[in-house]
């Protein structure tokens, strides 16, 4: 990689489908948030360390420690499988993959911290909802070593392709 790639959609446009497809068979490190459902409802969400599947919940209606929406955000959870992955991607020469960066995730300063540090290596592949607003996204988003994709249901799989390419 040459530089950072951000990935940009709207949610349910399939940014952590693309991570997946786009990170199969290549030396990876760092995150996935991923939904957790309960009786067809969106009920929380879990982190996840891509190399090494260790998981937590972080977010869910039930828990309280903060609010982000209506999820409550146990930080020290995420902080705990975060802030290892990355920084185990940092120290690696793979694609640190950050999905995703948004309103939960962005409450951890030393989550904030770190994502600048991986974008110094110049080989993050990462995602955020266009929903998310918070200057830190505008700061990353400005960055001259950041490509950014808008990704919609009907460019899928050219841009897959060009990223794929790419790494």
């Amino acid at each position: 990689m040459k530089q950072n790639i951000l990935i940009i959609g709207p949610p349910a446009s399939g940014k952590s489908t693309f991570i997946q497809e786009t990170i199969k068979g290549k030396k990876v490190s760092g995150i996935t948030t991923l939904e957790i459902r309960k009786d067809g409802q969106r009920w929380g969400f879990k982190v996840v360390n891509v190399r090494n599947g260790r998981e937590a919940v972080f977010a869910s209606v039930e828990m309280k420690p903060h609010v982000a929406s209506r999820y409550g955000v146990h930080i020290e959870h995420f902080e705990d499988v975060a802030i290892p992955a990355i920084e185990d991607g940092i120290k690696s020469n793979s694609i640190i993959v950050i999905d995703e960066i948004g309103n939960m995730e962005l409450i951890s300063d030393k989550f904030r911290k770190l994502v600048l540090k991986a974008f110094d290596t110049k080989r993050v592949l990462a995602t955020i909802s266009m929903k998310t607003r918070h200057d830190f996204l505008n700061k990353i988003k400005s960055r001259s070593d950041v490509r950014v994709h808008y990704l919609t249901r009907a460019n899928f799989e050219r841009i897959g392709k060009e990223i794929r390419d790419e790494l």
